[in-house]
Parts: structure tokens; sequence; C-alpha cells
């Protein structure tokens, strides 16, 4: 199931780039930009539904050798126009905020149904009405749930880290009170919000755990 995901990702953007082929270099820069958003959306989506933030960060190209100055030339190679490059940085921080959203919506909901059902098995773990067995399994399981959360968060930061730097970049390059640059500011202080609500979100998640520590 895992590979066949993966195949349906790599068959995405080869048709994304094949089908970008035959268009104008203006065209085709803005339809790139807008097709990484969609495979960016669709990942992030994946992580939601599977908890396979992992998947998102490999995507996008993080590990030990990530520089985000070379991050950010890689990305302007692939459109003719700085405002074509900062229309795709754009609509991809967008990307990520709607999908972001919708996982914290989603965690929260999580969150309130764990800490009911940990306190109850926790009050009757020291009653000596639950085996031992049962709260390791929940805690086996939430962990899992904290480290895909974890996961999916440092691949959030360091795409916050680029789109921070663009920002900072293209300030000075840009007249004062340039639309592009009031739309990216917009977009990378949602994407520290809802990253920050994340990062809550992990935090509640191993205040839960610990409560089913035995």
């Amino acid at each position: 199931m895992h590979s066949a995901k993966k195949l349906v990702v790599m068959l995405v953007m080869v048709a994304l780039v094949s089908g970008c082929a035959t268009m104008s270099d203006q065209t085709r820069t803005k339809a790139e930009g807008a097709g990484v958003g969609a495979v960016v959306g669709g990942l992030l989506g994946y992580a939601i539904g599977g908890g396979r933030g992992a998947a998102v960060g490999a995507a996008l190209g993080a590990g030990a050798g990530f520089l985000v100055g070379n991050e950010i030339a890689k990305r302007k190679q692939a459109y003719a126009s700085t405002e074509d490059f900062l229309d795709g940085e754009i609509a991809s921080t967008q990307e990520y905020n709607r999908t972001l959203v919708a996982y914290n919506s989603k965690l929260s909901s999580e969150i309130a149904a764990l800490e009911k059902e940990s306190k109850m098995l926790r009050s009757r773990y020291d009653k000596g009405q639950v085996d031992k067995k049962v709260l390791l399994a929940k805690s086996a399981a939430l962990q899992k749930k904290i480290d895909d959360a974890k996961n999916l968060e440092k691949t959030l930061a360091k795409e916050l880290e680029v789109q921070t730097a663009i920002l900072e970049q293209e300030k000075n390059n840009r007249p004062k009170d340039d639309n592009y640059i009031k739309r990216l500011e917009k977009e990378v202080a949602a994407l520290q919000k809802n990253l920050d609500k994340l990062r809550q979100g992990s935090s509640q998640l191993a205040q839960i755990d610990q409560r089913l520590s035995v």
C-alpha cells in the first residue's frame, strides 16, 4: 500500500511536468507553481489520513543537507520571473495553511477523546480493574501519533524557515507596500500560527502519554 502511494505521487508529478512541456514559458511556470502546490497539498492530505508526516518531508527534499539558501535558489530556477516565483510560493504556503488547519482540527478532536479515555483507563488501572498491558498498548499507539505530529511539525518548520527567508530577501528588492509582499506576509504569519498550534497539540499528546505511563 505504501509503495502504491509513492507511485501515485510520482505519476502525478511526471504528468504535471509532461503537461507543462507544451505551454509557453510564462504559462508553464505558473502552472508548475500551482502543480507543486497541489502535490504538496495531496501529500499533506495523505499525512492527515494516514499519519505519514515523514513522507511529506522526503517529498520536499528535507534532510541532513537541507540549506535554506540552496532551497530558495532551486525553487527560483523553475520560474521565468520573480513575480511568478512569488505567486507560486504564496499558493504553496496557502496550501500548507489550509491543510494544517484541517490537521489541527482533526488532532484537537482526537486529543479531547484521548483525554477522556486516558483518565478513565488510569482510574481503572489504579483500582486494579484494567491490566497493565492495556495501558502499554494505548501508550504505544499514542506514541505513534506523537511521532507523526513531530515529523509533520519538523517539515513545516523548515518550510516556514524558507518562506521567512524569501520574505526578507524580497522585501529588500521590491517597492514598499508591494502586493506580493503583503500576500506572502499574510500566509507566513498564518503558517507560524498554525505551526504553533500543532506544537501545542504535540505537547498535549505527550501529557496524555505521561498519564498512561506505568
